[in-house]
């Protein structure tokens, strides 16, 4: 008698339909007279080349007294094994669309379960994509790249994968944040609440970030860099809500808070479906919004007028000024120290870098600040 092979220790129907026959010393043919069935039809159900419907599995409990529930779930649970060792066997055809993702990294991350086998990383990998196959990936996260407005490097076009990888993780992270209704006045309101908490530590401000976006309708999470990317954050709408997605790329406080804000700013010109890629494909709009949205950054943590008269009192300032300057401003030093050496004012090997202060991971979605206040 030919059987199908047995996946995931699952036993065909039909093995256990002809155990019970043999347990009640009934042939086939007497099986078939009894249930109306055909003795082709129980042959093909042993063999597993039958399926179980339910008719027939009413019929084997009045014949047999084993019930209808029992037979349909063997049924069910052996054709669910069977489809699963099919896409096992073809994920291995996919090894190209794993290597564009760094799956190594995002094993490390808790992003997905580690392994080495390709069959078991495509299957991971559609999970956490949450898409059917790699085929529907490609119909769904090439596109993410379209309605995103992020602050990165011009080698992001070139890593998709790692690009739609990082972005999921945001996904997730949304999915799993509940929020009020967006309201673009209250996240107005709540930035200069946030402003204020540039002095705290990041045990502190990162939660409080979290819960004045929510408050007004905005998503904000924290998501470790995936390797090469290039991004510090990113703003996009994702189900209904804008979403701020950030990493600590130059882990640095003022790179940190402009990057924030520059997104926030993003959330505040409400371009539900906007697009921005650097370089040839940008648009004069796109531009113009990425302008609006440095300038909003750079004035939100020093309005240009201070700024301008700290400059002409002290073309070069050094430690004692800066900090002065940032006690009068409510800022750390460091957001005073990070604006000079963007404007070339002072040589990065000024001592005032001293005052900058280092964000690190320490674990994954996790971080602490080691600057000495």
């Amino acid at each position: 008698m030919i059987r199908q092979p047995i996946p995931f220790n699952t036993l065909p129907p039909g093995d256990t339909l002809d155990e019970t026959l043999e347990g009640l010393g009934m042939k086939q043919t007497e099986l078939a007279k009894r249930t109306g069935l055909s003795t082709k039809t129980i042959s093909r159900i042993i063999t597993g080349h039958e399926v179980i419907s339910q008719e027939t599995a009413l019929a084997l409990e009045k014949v047999l007294k084993v019930p209808a529930h029992f037979w349909i779930n063997l049924e069910a649970r052996y054709r669910e094994a069977l489809a699963r060792e099919q896409e096992a066997a073809g994920n291995s055809k996919h090894e190209e669309w794993v290597a564009i993702f760094p799956y190594a990294k995002m094993a490390g991350l808790g992003l997905v379960p580690s392994t080495r086998k390709i069959g078991e990383k495509v299957r991971h990998l559609v999970n956490y994509f949450a898409v059917r196959d790699p085929d529907q990936w490609e119909k769904v996260y090439p596109v993410m790249k379209l309605g995103l407005s992020y602050r990165k490097s011009p080698k992001v076009g070139e890593k998709m994968g790692t690009l739609s990888a990082w972005l999921r993780a945001g996904e997730i992270a949304a999915e799993q944040t509940e929020t009020r209704e967006f309201s673009a006045e209250l996240f107005a309101s709540n930035l200069a609440k946030i402003r204020e908490l540039t002095l705290r530590d990041t045990a502190e401000f990162v939660p409080r970030v979290q819960e004045l976006c929510a408050e007004a309708g905005v998503v904000y999470c924290l998501v470790p860099e995936l390797p090469g990317l290039g991004i510090s954050g990113v703003m996009r709408w994702y189900r209904g809500r804008p979403m701020i997605q950030q990493t600590l790329r130059f882990k640095t406080a003022d790179s940190f808070w402009f990057t924030f804000l520059h997104e926030a700013r993003h959330v505040l010109q409400e371009r539900k479906k906007s697009i921005f890629l650097e370089g040839q494909f940008a648009e004069q709009e796109d531009l113009v919004r990425e302008a609006d949205a440095d300038k909003f950054a750079r004035d939100q943590l020093i309005p240009q007028n201070a700024w301008d008269e700290f400059l002409s009192g002290v073309p070069k300032p050094g430690i004692a000024a800066i900090r002065k300057f940032a006690d009068d401003q409510g800022l750390h030093p460091g957001i005073v120290v990070g604006r000079l050496f963007r404007e070339k004012r002072l040589e990065y090997g000024h001592p005032c870098r001293s005052l900058q202060c280092r964000l690190e991971w320490v674990e994954k979605g996790r971080h602490h600040d080691k600057m000495k206040m």
